[in-house]
């Protein structure tokens, strides 16, 4: 039997493609027939919100999660929602420098997931540099990670940034330590198809069907979404193996 699931996509630098990770996560389960609650933790910048907006399988939250300076107020609130309005699919879209409110304070978060019946999936998209790899280091050691059992955390690379063995995290040391699942995100080569999707809210899914291009699409960028979407699922499948 499915237990309820929260996904927190996690990586510290902006641009490190946490957000398409929450879209390919909610793309995913929408596809599977699921209703999706959405938290978008840097209300500042709600580009999921926009996208799923006006969609009715997704309920969308708006929880600060990067509050350095108040960390146990701000997962005390969050908790207290999970608690209260969190349905059984929660996808969390993680800001910025969300370490530094998470990985002192990760015992919290699982503690009440436990009660709950949450099972905690945790991904972390990655930089290329030896920082980004220390972090994550870190946050596998007593952070965020440590406490998603093994098969349900995800170091992921994505393509738009280098293959796997560009990263410093390739060849570091914490990677043969610790167990977890690796992913690679396809990047989407076509500039102008990206540009298109960017600009056009709703589901992938939706967005790709041939019988209804998007007004302004090109047939090509349409076919260069769905070439995407396509790998994209691929990808992030054994995120949901656990179910």
């Amino acid at each position: 039997m499915s237990k309820k699931t929260l996904y927190l996509s996690h990586g510290d630098k902006g641009g490190c493609g946490k957000s398409v990770l929450s879209m390919l996560l909610v793309e995913h389960l929408l596809a599977n027939g699921k209703t999706v609650h959405l938290v978008e933790s840097d209300p500042s910048q709600p580009d999921l919100a926009k996208r799923y907006e006006d969609d009715g399988k997704v309920v969308i939250g708006f929880l600060s999660l990067n509050q350095a300076g108040d960390s146990e107020n701000a997962i005390s609130k969050f908790n207290a929602w999970l608690e209260t309005q969190g349905g059984d699919d929660v996808v969390v879209n993680l800001p910025a420098g969300a370490s530094e409110t998470l990985d002192s304070l990760g015992d919290l978060l699982a503690d009440t997931c436990e009660a709950l019946g949450y099972r905690l999936v945790v991904t972390y998209s990655l930089e290329k540099n030896g920082m980004a790899a220390d972090m994550l280091a870190g946050s596998l050691k007593s952070g965020v990670m440590s406490y998603a059992a093994p098969e349900n955390r995800f170091v992921v690379y994505p393509a738009f940034k280098g293959e796997p063995q560009d990263f410093a995290w390739f060849e570091h040391a914490a990677r043969e330590k610790y167990e977890m699942g690796e992913i690679a995100v396809p990047a989407m080569r076509s500039t102008a198809a990206w540009k298109a999707l960017e600009a056009t809210p709703g589901r992938m899914a939706q967005l790709v069907d041939k019988a209804n291009r998007p007004d302004g699409w090109m047939v090509t960028d349409q076919s260069s979404v769905f070439r995407f979407y396509k790998a994209a699922m691929d990808a992030v499948a054994p995120l949901f193996e656990g179910e």
